[in-house]
């Protein structure tokens, strides 16, 4: 039984990995493309700026009015992106402050399962997997 259903197995995993496999290739190729699109915008927008502020300030100061704008806006999106790391970084080190809560009251209970020898066994289980599931969520 389990002889016959392996081979449909196999199939259907290798069509899912071979339709995940062109989907991945078919978006990376269109995101390109958009990414391509929306600079070329991007360049366009900023030369449509600097043609119309370069009659009215000249060219050396309109260029830098560009770019003073846009090294400011820069600044922003970093401040914001800083921001947003440390509310996660907040974030993790609650987390595991939660986690070590949590472990330090399963450590607090063991005492009183080691009394059944199958609660004993399914606590050794259920710890087991606790640290399986800790060890891949490191950066």
């Amino acid at each position: 039984m389990v002889m016959r259903a392996l081979p449909l197995a196999m199939g259907a995993v290798t069509r899912d990995v071979r339709m995940m496999y062109r989907r991945t290739k078919r978006n990376a190729y269109l995101t390109a493309f958009a990414g391509l699109c929306f600079s070329t915008a991007y360049v366009t927008g900023i030369a449509a700026v600097w043609a119309v502020l370069a009659p009215v300030w000249g060219p050396a100061p309109a260029a830098a009015m560009i770019a003073g704008v846009m090294a400011g806006i820069g600044c922003v999106v970093l401040a914001v992106l800083s921001f947003l790391k440390y509310r996660e970084r907040r974030r993790n080190s609650r987390r595991r402050a939660a986690q070590r809560l949590t472990a330090a009251a399963a450590v607090s209970i063991l005492p009183r399962l080691t009394k059944s020898r199958g609660l004993l066994v399914v606590a050794a289980l259920g710890g087991l997997a606790f640290l399986a599931s800790q060890s891949g969520d490191q950066d």
